[in-house]
């Protein structure tokens, strides 16, 4: 009964083991993800995206070889709100500056907007609102 209660600790203390920036790249170049949401027709870092984005510049900072790529989305139809036609623009800016702010060359970044784009894949209305930070090898638009 007791590692009932102690399972959960121990993976919680597992997950934030798992990720250390500060440490070498899992696969250097591999491209690891940092998703970044937002708000409905918002372009601004907020409940813990500025966190995501920190973590993600410290992962650049720890691989300084490594091309950084965001791939930014604005939620497509069909939502209860009509985004602007730039809001994917926005907010990889929002977040390229971000990363500029937290110590990351700004000739390591480039940024490709997406637009409202339908996944292929259902997804939460959150999830087509966001940034993706990419940093190694970006892998293959469809």
């Amino acid at each position: 009964m007791r590692w009932l209660i102690g399972l959960p600790l121990l993976l919680s203390v597992a997950a934030c083991a798992a990720f250390n920036p500060h440490t070498a790249s899992l696969t250097p170049g591999a491209g690891q993800r940092f998703p970044v949401f937002f708000a409905p027709v918002t372009a601004t870092l907020a409940n813990g995206a500025d966190t995501t984005v920190a973590s993600a510049a410290a992962f650049a900072r720890a691989n300084p070889a490594d091309p950084i790529t965001l791939i930014a989305y604005g939620a497509p139809p069909g939502h209860h709100y009509v985004e602007p036609a730039d809001i994917d623009a926005a907010r990889a800016a929002t977040v390229t500056a971000q990363l500029i702010a937290d110590g990351v060359d700004k000739s390591r970044i480039s940024a490709v907007a997406k637009g409202p784009v339908q996944p292929e894949v259902p997804m939460s209305k959150i999830e087509v609102r966001r940034v993706d930070i990419i940093v190694g090898t970006a892998p293959a638009s469809p």
